[in-house]
């Protein structure tokens, strides 16, 4: 047993070192997973690499993985579509949305995040949103460098129906002695009303953070929606915000930016590049990629 993640209303955001713990009885059916989860592979890749030079820049992807069924196959699980894209890009860091862990559902009762680890040589941590069967459904990070201070926050519901989103954060050690923090969320798809109140908190939990910051996910919400990016631009930098950035979803088709990735302080990165990368096979979201310079 190597980490743990503490989350839950009211803990503090300020990183800082975990504990270990076990959990006897993880399943709490039809209520969000509110107890100590478990992180089985968050440094097994990467390590002792203070001695190693400093990045300077990094490769950052954003995935709906749509857990891992192709549209076009429904009902069948295929991981091996999903690893493809990954390795293909060569991302220092992946943040996943939609990946099932131990659900059975779709017959396949595997924990997503740690196969598709196993399968791009990276790190994981895996942040559960909900209960699905007898597992869990949620955001993961990848990383090829070691993760530690992993935490995950209870998002802010609309009304009591909604399902429960999260935000997961983790602090990355690169190469070097340097680190940053990622953090990974899936914002409510239905409700502009939700989303504003999820945003607002991404960025208190944003705020306490005081590392340079990536982030990204699916935000389900378009570049036009002015309430929302008023918030978000005023603590975040997306690494496109200008009339040319590519559409994300339906990956058959795309018509729509409901993807994103950003990052702060604004002066911490400069974008050297973002685009989608057009795989339509392995999920209905287009993977969302973008190479960043590290100012130092």
């Amino acid at each position: 047993m190597k980490s743990i993640k503490i989350y839950g209303y009211g803990f503090l955001l300020a990183l800082v070192l975990g504990t270990t713990a076990c959990n006897k009885d993880p399943y709490l059916p039809n209520k969000p997973p509110t107890y100590v989860e478990l992180v089985n592979n968050v440094d097994d890749y990467g390590g002792n690499n203070e001695d190693q030079p400093l990045l300077g820049k990094i490769k950052l992807m954003s995935y709906n993985i749509h857990a891992a069924v192709p549209p076009s196959t429904p009902g069948v699980v295929n991981m091996q579509a999903i690893a493809a894209v990954i390795n293909a890009e060569q991302p220092d860091i992946v943040l996943l949305q939609e990946v099932d862990k131990n659900t059975g559902r779709n017959g396949y009762n595997k924990d997503q995040s740690a196969e598709l680890g196993a399968m791009t040589q990276m790190n994981v941590a895996f942040f559960s949103a909900t209960n699905v069967g007898q597992g869990f459904y949620g955001v993961a990070i990848l990383s090829k460098y070691p993760l530690s201070n992993i935490r995950k926050q209870l998002l802010p519901k609309g009304t009591a129906g909604e399902e429960q989103r999260v935000v997961g954060f983790a602090q990355v050690d690169l190469p070097g002695r340097d680190s940053l923090v990622a953090m990974v969320t899936h914002l409510q798809h239905n409700s502009a009303d939700s989303r504003l109140l999820q945003v607002k908190e991404l960025v208190n939990i944003a705020s306490a953070i005081k590392l340079p910051l990536l982030m990204g996910g699916d935000l389900n919400e378009q570049p036009t929606a002015a309430p929302f990016f008023s918030i978000f631009d005023n603590s975040f930098t997306r690494t496109c915000i200008t009339g040319n950035c590519p559409n994300t979803f339906p990956s058959n088709n795309a018509n729509s930016i409901i993807d994103y990735l950003a990052y702060r302080p604004s002066n911490a990165f400069s974008v050297q590049s973002h685009k989608v990368v057009m795989e339509t096979f392995a999920s209905d979201h287009l993977p969302l990629v973008s190479e960043l310079t590290i100012n130092r």
